[in-house]
């Protein structure tokens, strides 16, 4: 079973690099917006460890990004009350840059053509006096 997986979005932010534990092991976690509906947001935390910390070094909030990574699980128990639990990690191993935040480029626009003008109506008879003019009968019928 494969235990790598993929997902696309948007890069919010990333927190300062940490030295864990008796070896100093470096870790850093950072944030991406994964939502569809705006109602429910989707911002998971992902882990990167090692040398992967330096990944996000050159992301801009907002870029589109794809993260590849895979997941961690172990259980722990707290020594003061004996109770155990699920630790689980997003660890990543890998970011491509979809595509990168840059100002937009206003692209000129050619102007419309003018509309044509509307024919002169100069009052209310004028309708009924084009089509005498022109051999129609006028019955003052909207239909």
């Amino acid at each position: 079973m494969s235990n790598q997986l993929t997902v696309t979005g948007k890069f919010l932010a990333a927190l300062a690099t940490e030295a864990v534990g008796q070896n100093n092991f470096l870790v850093r976690k950072f944030y991406v917006d994964l939502t569809e509906n705006p109602d429910y947001p989707n911002t998971p935390e992902f882990q990167l460890t090692g040398d992967k910390v330096a990944l996000v070094e050159n992301l801009q909030r907002g870029q589109t990004v794809q993260v590849k990574f895979s997941i961690d699980g172990r259980k722990v128990r707290n020594k003061t009350t004996g109770k155990e639990s699920v630790i689980t990690n997003l660890k990543v191993w890998k970011i491509d840059v979809l595509t990168t935040q840059s100002a937009a480029v206003a692209t000129p626009v050619a102007p419309r053509p003018a509309p044509a003008p509307a024919p002169a109506i100069s009052g209310p008879g004028q309708y009924a006096q084009q089509q005498a003019s022109t051999g129609e009968q006028s019955d003052d019928l909207p239909f």
